[in-house]
């Protein structure tokens, strides 16, 4: 299965997602898996071409909150089962745990971090390991004598973030359409009847704004406020 590219865009969709990065493919599959046929617009020649390619593509599941935590651990189950998570074949995730390793200098520090993974263990999980300073020193080499202390997730790695959205794009079975911006939003009622392109009008209900720094720029087309600046 490949990114079902289209050469005409459809009248109708259920819902149109803006932007072709890794959070409009992300959102195009989840809105297929709920049932729903969306269309994914990018004003760009190709998917994939703005800030997603140049992110680190890691991920970690060590954070001080329950509700990141459950989200990135669902995250990391697509990511080490992507081609059956996604349905496709055609683009393979290459996923590299090499772990992610924090470490601290101060005794201060050392306190919170004991905190933290002690708190990481009650919410299950219990593969964050605590290390001395000798231990982390032991096991990483180069790690300065300075290190009093330092925590690490074997399983936690890197990911191609290419592969991660046109896997997905892929995977949705939505329609895309590259160099095609979205140019307004027909709204009626105080209800989004239509998107506007310059090949025609997608007519829908919903749509999603997934552009990253051009969000807010996008956004202001349906007459929109997001407080998103570019730095």
């Amino acid at each position: 299965m490949s990114v079902r590219y289209l050469d005409d865009l459809p009248r109708t969709a259920d819902a149109v997602v803006i932007g072709g990065g890794v959070v409009g493919a992300s959102t195009a599959l989840h809105l297929s898996r709920a049932g729903l046929e969306c269309v994914l617009l990018e004003a760009r020649p190709r998917l994939c071409t703005l800030t997603t390619p140049v992110a680190a593509g890691a991920f970690r599941l060590q954070f001080d909150n329950l509700e990141e935590l459950e989200l990135v651990r669902e995250s990391t189950e697509t990511f080490l089962h992507f081609e059956d998570a996604t349905g496709q074949r055609t683009y393979p995730l290459d996923v590299r745990q090499r772990g992610y390793l924090w470490l601290t200098t101060s005794d201060e520090r050392a306190s919170e971090q004991r905190d933290l993974v002690a708190q990481l263990h009650a919410w299950g999980q219990d593969d964050v390991e605590l290390l001395s300073g000798d231990d982390a020193r032991s096991r990483f080499p180069w790690v300065g004598p300075d290190v009093v202390q330092a925590r690490f997730r074997a399983g936690d790695g890197f990911l191609d973030t290419k592969a991660l959205t046109f896997g997905m794009a892929a995977g949705s079975g939505a329609g895309v359409a590259v160099a095609t911006a979205a140019t307004g939003f027909a709204v009626e009622g105080g209800r989004l009847r239509a998107v506007l392109t310059p090949a025609g009008e997608i007519a829908c209900g919903a749509a999603v704004i997934a552009t990253g720094p051009m969000s807010s720029p996008v956004a202001r087309l349906a007459g929109l406020d997001l407080p998103i600046v570019t730095v």
